[in-house]
């Protein structure tokens, strides 16, 4: 889907024809934006045909990129970066690319995705009835802008989430997935701080003075969304470190788990070895006079039987002493 706008004089011309086009492109007072959603071969045609731009720069727009980009051509600024969807169906992070050219007075966007940004910036001039007066570089920072503050709601996620995955740690209460959790929310933060750290040099340029295509009056504004970056990376950083410290604690208090269950387990190993240790030379005596031998005179007395209990009583009483006061028993 192709939209055109054109911006001159404060009045807004929409999608003008192929040679309007051509005439708004020379005209210095006048700014365009095209914008291309789920772009097919016929727009990269009407690029090509429209637009002198670099063979490699078209290619890159074909292709995902990994990483957000700047190329500095003659007559324009090739850019990518990444937002993020206005509203995730789970607290991920799900990066979609932007692809951005901007050259003296005209501003190409292209997304494979419904961006926030650009829907952002079409509904203002939508809505504005009297008209409305702007560069292109400027309509480039206004949708930048718009889809670099959606980070905020979902670093606000993350961060509640990880709140709570803390208190049921402290509280005892985390439960089987609770590291599964963790490890979840921190390769979501990894790989947001890998998408963030390339802007913050991308947006930094756009602040620097005698920028090519960036007016100084728009550099000003960008210094706001650069800051905004830091400030998300460095929410991305004490997030990290949160998820470490909750990484840690619960890795400390399952040890102690595992410990006091071993623990556990020894004393009960201890009674058992101790009354198994007791038993066995009343188990030998009575093995003794268990045999089946006729030469065995304690047999034939009278009181032998009771005096065989009376010595095995007083072997395990005495084994059980010694094991007290050992602190074995």
């Amino acid at each position: 889907m192709i939209r055109i706008f054109v911006f001159k004089n404060r009045k807004i011309f929409k999608n003008p024809s192929q040679k309007d086009l051509q005439r708004y492109l020379k005209d210095k007072k006048a700014a365009i934006w095209v914008d291309f959603e789920k772009p097919d071969d016929k727009d990269y045609v009407f690029i090509e045909d429209n637009f002198d731009f670099h063979h490699l720069s078209i290619e890159d727009c074909k292709k995902a990129i990994e990483l957000p980009k700047i190329d500095t051509f003659e007559t324009y600024l090739f850019i990518v970066l990444y937002s993020v969807p206005e509203r995730a169906e789970k607290p991920a992070f799900n990066k979609r690319e932007i692809d951005f050219f901007l050259g003296n007075n005209f501003l190409i966007t292209l997304h494979n995705h419904k961006s926030p940004g650009v829907e952002h910036m079409i509904e203002k001039v939508d809505a504005a009835k009297n008209g409305m007066s702007i560069t292109a570089d400027f309509l480039m920072y206004e949708v930048i802008d718009h889809f670099v503050d959606l980070h905020f709601p979902l670093l606000d996620e993350w961060e509640d989430h990880i709140e709570k995955l803390e208190e049921e740690i402290i509280q005892g209460k985390h439960k089987k997935d609770t590291l599964k959790q963790i490890m979840s929310i921190k390769k979501e933060v990894l790989n947001m701080r890998k998408s963030i750290a390339p802007q913050i040099d991308v947006i930094n340029k756009f602040t620097k003075k005698d920028f090519p295509f960036i007016q100084s009056r728009t550099s000003m504004y960008f210094k706001d969304v650069y800051d905004h970056l830091m400030r998300i990376y460095s929410e991305l950083e004490a997030q990290r470190d949160l998820l470490k410290n909750a990484f840690d604690a619960h890795t400390t208090i399952i040890s102690k788990q595992m410990t006091e269950t071993s623990n556990k387990m020894n004393q009960v190993m201890q009674k058992l070895t101790t009354i198994a240790t007791i038993f066995m030379p009343l188990t030998f005596i009575a093995g003794v006079y268990g045999m089946n031998f006729w030469n065995m005179p304690e047999l034939k007395w009278p009181f032998g039987y009771y005096l065989i209990l009376i010595i095995m009583l007083i072997v395990g009483i005495m084994m059980y002493l010694f094991f007290k006061k050992r602190k074995w028993a």
